[in-house]
């Protein structure tokens, strides 16, 4: 039997069943959306290392984010293995297919701003408020600090666990021909096994904590069993930084500015890669860490000095 690539496809996205049904979604609109409209109608037999290739240079050329064209890398030369393997077809060698690591400049806050957004925060305090700061001093993404319950909250050592992320996902039930959402909100276990970690929480964020505890099973931002939607923390976010007369620049910001003040306050790589909960020190250093122009400066002189002695 003769099969087309997008058949191939199709049976291996089935068979993957090993992973998070996000991630299975976000194949299933990857391979609809780009794969499928540029090689899913090529015969096997027709497939070759320089037709992979040339897909690749045009996926380039249509502005995709960086983790979108290594997610359509890693789709296509997963799914030939397989077709491999299942003696589909002859085997290609795509080994070497890989992007490089260009990214775009990361933004954070300057020390002025952090400062002027975190006593604002601190006036007339409330849950979200004290979740916001939350994220300032501990680097928790969004869906981790919504997905966060008082039983998160350990006040003997003054540590929160991250061990779940709430995320709006694809509704696999909804059609044209019902009125059910075509997203709805789901609770998972975090992005990998680092990202379930326990993170101190610094002491005067702890008196706050308190002034709001509720039940166990109650989410810290709802206030009560119900998901908290990123999107609406996000929205308050939004509106603080209006407020604060700061330029907007996204939420992950937030944790970008973290690492790097940690950075400047000198904490070992080591330490900060272990509560960003990444899988190595490399993906802290070049991700998360930027230093800044004074941090530049301090360095530079710190060598003067050095050298004069």
């Amino acid at each position: 039997m003769t099969y087309k690539y997008k058949d191939i496809l199709i049976l291996w996205l089935e068979q993957k069943k090993d992973i998070k049904i996000q991630s299975q979604l976000r194949y299933e609109e990857i391979i609809n959306k780009y794969i499928i409209d540029l090689l899913g109608n090529l015969y096997l037999q027709d497939i070759n290392k320089k037709i992979i290739i040339e897909a690749i240079n045009d996926y380039k050329t249509r502005n995709l984010s960086l983790s979108v064209i290594r997610t359509i890398i890693y789709i296509i030369k997963s799914s030939l293995k397989y077709a491999y393997e299942e003696h589909y077809m002859d085997y290609i060698n795509l080994n070497d297919l890989k992007i490089k690591n260009d990214l775009k400049t990361i933004y954070i806050f300057s020390k002025e701003e952090q400062n002027i957004l975190v006593n604002y925060l601190q006036n007339n305090i409330n849950i979200r408020k004290v979740c916001l700061l939350l994220c300032i001093y501990t680097g928790l993404r969004i869906g981790e600090i919504c997905g966060l319950k008082w039983e998160d909250i350990d006040f003997n050592h003054n540590s929160l666990i991250v061990k779940r992320t709430i995320e709006r996902i694809k509704n696999k039930n909804n059609n044209n021909n019902n009125n059910k959402s075509k997203t709805i909100l789901i609770a998972s276990t975090p992005k990998s096994d680092t990202s379930n970690r326990v993170i101190p929480i610094p002491m005067f964020l702890i008196g706050y904590l308190k002034s709001f505890q509720g039940d166990r099973d109650n989410y810290l931002l709802s206030q009560s069993h119900k998901l908290y939607d990123p999107r609406y923390f996000e929205e308050f976010y939004k509106g603080v930084i209006r407020k604060c007369d700061i330029q907007y620049i996204n939420f992950h910001t937030l944790r970008h500015t973290f690492a790097t003040r940690a950075i400047e306050a000198q904490m070992d790589i080591k330490t900060l890669s272990e509560i960003l909960g990444h899988s190595s020190i490399e993906i802290t250093l070049k991700l998360y860490v930027h230093p800044s122009f004074e941090l530049k400066k301090q360095a530079i002189e710190n060598l003067v000095e050095f050298m004069a002695n």
